[in-house]
């Protein structure tokens, strides 16, 4: 078999790999450049591969940087299947719709076409057959599939590719452990390969179970300041466990004030396909809302239209306003931003990965003067940060899961800037003894 990386090498977003064995080509995810300066450009250019050579593309989650190329990979000529779990496939399509909206409103502005349309966007639904956790299947020739639980967002998959007599393991993205929705991650016994993901490969989350207290702690301060809390938040799983920890914070403190605001229409329409399919969640999130709203929606006021989303502004402080995106790199959480950053008595609060040359990166490393849509901003406002609100497993987690394969030849790490996957390669080698690669863009690996 041949392995080749064509994305998330040694950086986070633009997840995409091409495996070829004697009889298929497969890829495992086709996902979106973020972040870099040089994204948009990259996005654009051709694929290193032949599209319409492709048998195969097997999706382990549905964000951005996992999916967010697979319309322009079918405008180019790929015809075949797209294997995922269900919620995978209901969510990639939200996923793909709101990007060409934000693609098709920026093509507008500078004067270029879009990468794709909707009409790609349907053809591509038109390619899924969709598999549950724990089910092998023959998906081409020679080549089986099993997906079992990543723990990472609703439906996420580690992927179990068995062919020519070796079994090669991709987590994809490998979930943070205590999840307040999802159960942890399924442990893999046997493998001669894994593709890694290393996003946290060089850090520790901080204590999830103080997640809690640091939430209701700044929420505290936002209601005695009169300030505003600004919560950029991606739409997959950072919303609803957010959600689920306001529905807590207000029962616990019979929760008045301040006024909570859902301003992200992707957001909504996620967290609806977590309704549908409560037999991904874990047990207790079920058992505990049975029969009854599983994320405290009544409690938040959904913000659907750009009217409503504008009129935030005249409602009286404290307030919360959670939108996306969850980088900063686009959607309603701009506009916030120019409202309110500039104020002491507001907090920004940082609950997700934010990739090198985003805004979020650039506000978390401390700068004090950010542009945003076209404005010079100075930041006022209080930046804070909860990183056990991480969908992505630590440097620990992700030894501990890779400690229970046995067979394991060799390691290859993506998804992840080079600091943490030295970090994390080297954290590998100490205590499991296995060597890791580190690809680089384009390079190729016989295993």
């Amino acid at each position: 078999m041949l392995l080749s990386f064509h994305g998330a090498c040694r950086e986070v977003t633009g997840s995409n790999i091409l495996l070829e064995t004697d009889k298929a080509k497969i890829l495992l995810d086709c996902g979106f450049f973020q972040g870099y300066k040089f994204a948009e450009e990259r996005n654009y250019s051709p694929f290193a591969y032949i599209p319409s050579t492709i048998d195969a593309v097997v999706l382990c989650h549905a964000h951005l940087d996992h999916v967010g190329r697979l319309p322009k990979l079918v405008r180019d000529g790929f015809s075949g299947k797209i294997y995922s779990t269900a919620p995978t496939k209901e969510l990639t399509y939200l996923v793909c719709e709101d990007n060409e909206k934000l693609m098709r409103e920026e093509s507008q502005r500078d004067n270029h076409a879009p990468l794709y349309t909707k009409k790609e966007i349907e053809e591509v639904m038109n390619l899924f057959t969709t598999i549950s956790y724990n089910e092998k299947l023959e998906i081409v020739q020679g080549v089986s599939l099993t997906f079992e639980n990543a723990g990472h967002i609703l439906g996420s998959a580690v992927c179990i590719i068995e062919a020519e007599n070796k079994k090669l393991v991709y987590t994809s993205d490998l979930g943070n452990t205590p999840s307040q929705l999802l159960d942890p991650p399924e442990n893999i016994t046997f493998a001669d390969y894994v593709i890694c993901e290393s996003t946290y490969g060089g850090q520790i989350h901080e204590d999830a179970t103080q997640r809690f207290k640091k939430l209701a702690t700044i929420l505290n301060s936002t209601i005695k300041n009169k300030g505003v809390l600004m919560i950029p938040t991606f739409a997959i799983e950072r919303t609803q466990e957010l959600l689920h920890d306001i529905d807590h914070f207000c029962t616990v403190e019979n929760c008045e004030k301040p006024q909570f605001y859902l301003d992200s229409p992707l957001a909504e329409k996620v967290t609806r396909v977590f309704e549908k399919y409560p037999e991904y969640l874990n047990n207790v999130v079920r058992r505990e809302h049975k029969d009854s709203d599983f994320f405290g929606k009544d409690l938040v006021k959904m913000t659907t239209t750009v009217d409503q989303s504008k009129s935030i502004r005249e409602h009286s402080n404290p307030k919360v306003v959670i939108a996306g995106s969850g980088m900063m790199n686009g959607g309603r959480i701009l506009f916030h931003l120019i409202d309110y950053i500039g104020d002491q008595k507001n907090t920004l609060l940082v609950i997700g990965y934010q990739a090198f040359g985003t805004l979020g990166r650039k506000l978390l490393d401390g700068e004090h003067k950010i542009r945003v849509l076209g404005r010079n901003l100075s930041v006022g406002a209080k930046i804070e940060a909860i990183g056990s609100y991480s969908a992505h497993a630590d440097s620990i987690q992700i030894i501990n899961w890779l400690n229970n394969i046995s067979g394991l030849k060799k390691i290859f790490l993506v998804h992840g800037e080079s600091d943490q996957q030295l970090a994390l390669a080297k954290k590998i080698k100490m205590e499991l003894g296995i060597f890791s690669e580190i690809p680089q863009m384009g390079e190729s690996y016989v295993i």
